[in-house]
């Protein structure tokens, strides 16, 4: 049985090394995307232009403007003297928010009250309007005005745990890696059975001794070496390049890897099952996870929100899992402990699409 196994696995790693090209494109095209989409998708709000309507202009509305202008999520745009004329930078887009001081403003806070101001907001955005809004609300509850205490709002210390800074590319990163890695593991895969129907070479597998299973298995070993090495590379790149943290186990992520690149292979081997030329296997491999693979994995939009078909769907995602995975090893060093669920998921996954796989190998080929 090894050796049947084995057979195959040459002959498939003999198909690979004769086909440099694609080996360059394997290799390549993933760092290419990781480095376009890792700025391309930045969900980072900064230097958000805001305006002001200061109908005091005293040292205590000065004081607040001063303290948005001493943050970089947002930039003081522009100085307005009427209503009018912000409702226009507010209706064209030039800004996403005002600061209106009204002419008491100082007075409310020379008598330790707390001073009341208006806060105009563009919410025809309205992911970037509650941004906006969290964020004047921030700096708003921590400014004090004079000596004072009263005269200003109540204190709040934040503390963000996982990414301190917020920084949006160690959330996308990671997420780009693994949806990434699925396209590589699912496109190697999806042309080796239709290669041979394609070729006219399949007959020869039918005549060698080896079983189905032996030729399911064999086949995918090489892809499942050259998927972990690309694997690697696209990690290493983004933690060299973006300086994404990791804070758990390598040997970890690298063993729960392979479960990950086992489901992604299984996926391609069965739209290799369904197809008998390699552009078809190919546009089913990809259709049936690139697109599942961004949109249902919470690798942008959170699975909670979205509504109950569609998060019902999502649990058969295996990007959804491995994300959880990439994320938990890197950002929280998270071990074995919290993993186990998501690790089963792809076990599962990987054995019964492999099954499947291999019982339509066996019907359409007559081997046992």
């Amino acid at each position: 049985m090894i050796r049947g196994i084995l057979t195959v696995a040459r002959k498939e790693g003999i198909h690979i090394v004769r086909d440099p090209r694609s080996l360059i494109l394997i290799f390549f095209l993933p760092l290419i995307m990781m480095l376009l989409y890792g700025y391309a998708i930045n969900m980072d709000i900064k230097h958000v232009k805001i305006g002001v309507l200061d109908h005091d202009g005293s040292w205590a509305s000065r004081q607040v403007i001063r303290e948005f202008e001493g943050t970089d999520f947002f930039r003081i745009h522009r100085y307005y003297p009427s209503r009018d004329k912000f409702r226009q930078g507010l209706e064209s887009g030039e800004i996403k928010g005002v600061l209106v001081f009204p002419a008491e403003f100082t007075e409310s806070a020379g008598r330790g009250k707390s001073p009341e101001m208006q806060v105009v907001i563009d919410g025809s955005d309205a992911n970037t309007g509650k941004i906006v809004q969290a964020g004047i609300s921030a700096i708003l509850s921590g400014v004090e005005l004079g000596d004072n205490p009263a005269a200003g709002s109540f204190t709040m210390a934040p503390r963000v745990w996982y990414n301190p800074d917020m920084e949006g590319v160690n959330f996308v990163v990671p997420g780009l890696v693994a949806i990434f890695l699925m396209m590589i593991a699912t496109i190697l895969t999806s042309i080796t059975i239709a290669r041979e129907k394609e070729t006219g070479t399949m007959i020869q597998l039918q005549l060698s001794p080896a079983s189905a299973s032996q030729i399911i298995i064999g086949k995918v070993i090489p892809y499942i070496a050259l998927a972990f090495v690309v694997g690697f590379v696209m990690l290493v790149f983004a933690l060299l390049y973006y300086r994404v943290p990791f804070h758990g186990s390598p040997g970890l992520l690298a063993l729960l890897s392979i479960a990950y690149l086992l489901a992604s292979l299984s996926i391609g081997l069965f739209a290799s099952t369904l197809a008998n030329t390699q552009q078809v296997a190919m546009a089913a491999g990809l259709l049936g996870t690139m697109l599942p693979s961004i949109l249902l994995s919470g690798f942008i939009f959170p699975i909670r929100s979205m509504p109950l078909v569609l998060q019902w769907i999502s649990t058969i995602i295996p990007a959804k899992y491995f994300l959880i995975i990439l994320r938990g090893i890197m950002l929280k060093g998270n071990t074995i402990t919290y993993l186990w669920m998501p690790l089963l998921f792809l076990i599962i996954f990987t054995l019964v699409v492999m099954t499947i796989s291999t019982l339509r190998f066996r019907r359409q080929f007559g081997r046992g």
